[in-house]
Parts: C-alpha cells; structure tokens; sequence
C-alpha cells in the first residue's frame, strides 16, 4: 500500500490526537470518580478493576497523542 499523501497524514494525525485528548478527558473525569469513592468507602475503593480500566485509558490516550502528534507533524512531509 502507498503512503498517504501529507494533507491525509495530517488529517489522520489531527483525529488522532483528538481522539488521544479525549481518553485524556476521559481519564480525569474517571480520575474524580475514583477520588469520591475513595472518601465515601476508603483504601477499598481504589484496589478493584475501574482503577486498571483508568490506568489503561491512561496508556492508551498517550499512545494517541504520541503517534497523532508525530504523524500530524508537517517535518515527516519531507522524504530524505
């Protein structure tokens, strides 16, 4: 398959890192939650599986940035 073009390697790269920003969102409202349900029920609240899930949507928003931010940078237009 033929590389994109620059103008598509933008785009892609521009709805990756909106995609990557909006894990990011979403980990930090998720990271309240978790907050207010360590003070209702204590140290129980923090060791369960929504923890995991944010720590994952934490990996996962960076691995978007990362990749988004260098696909969407115009220096990998160059070919040399």
């Amino acid at each position: 398959m033929p590389p994109l073009p620059p103008v598509t390697r933008r785009i892609v790269g521009m709805m990756t890192v909106l995609a990557g920003f909006m894990l990011l969102v979403a980990f930090f409202l998720r990271m309240g939650l978790t907050y207010y349900a360590y003070k209702q029920a204590g140290p129980a609240a923090i060791y369960n599986r929504e923890f995991l899930m944010s720590l994952l949507l934490l990996l996962g928003s960076g691995l978007l940035l990362r990749y988004g931010w260098h696909t969407w940078r115009p220096e990998n237009d160059r070919q040399g």
